[in-house]
């Protein structure tokens, strides 16, 4: 684990609802590479919206002065991704500050920091957006 992976923080729920949704065992000798593969047999990309920042912590609250990934409304239309979901409000609300329009397709977050909603409701919810 690492900060150079995805989410990486462990109590993060990203991988926990990648895996369910796509019937595959997590546990804690998943590695990162097993991680990426999963996404990629699937046909998920991820993406950062900010591509540096300064924080004076984990929180999204924290982000100052960002630099933001422009690049990324080229990489969608030359890559033909059909469907761009923001992983919580806060990545969508930056995507629209720092690179433009897109349609509003956010989920809850993943994020441990976002509580109100249980790992199971968020499970279904992903679910149902990826699965559609």
């Amino acid at each position: 684990m690492g900060f150079a992976e995805y989410y990486g923080n462990p109590r993060n729920q990203f991988w926990r609802i990648m895996h369910g949704i796509f019937g595959e065992p997590y546990g804690s000798t998943v590695d990162y590479g097993q991680k990426k593969a999963l996404l990629y047999a699937n046909g998920i990309a991820v993406w950062d919206v900010i591509a540096k920042c300064e924080a004076g912590g984990a929180l999204d609250s924290t982000i100052r002065n960002p630099v933001y990934n422009t690049d990324l409304p080229m990489f969608i239309s030359d890559s033909g991704i059909s469907r761009v979901f923001f992983n919580g409000n806060n990545a969508f609300i930056f995507y629209k500050r720092g690179i433009g329009s897109i349609d509003k397709n956010v989920l809850p977050s993943t994020s441990p920091a976002y509580a109100g909603m249980s790992i199971e409701r968020k499970l279904q919810l992903w679910r149902e957006a990826l699965r559609d």
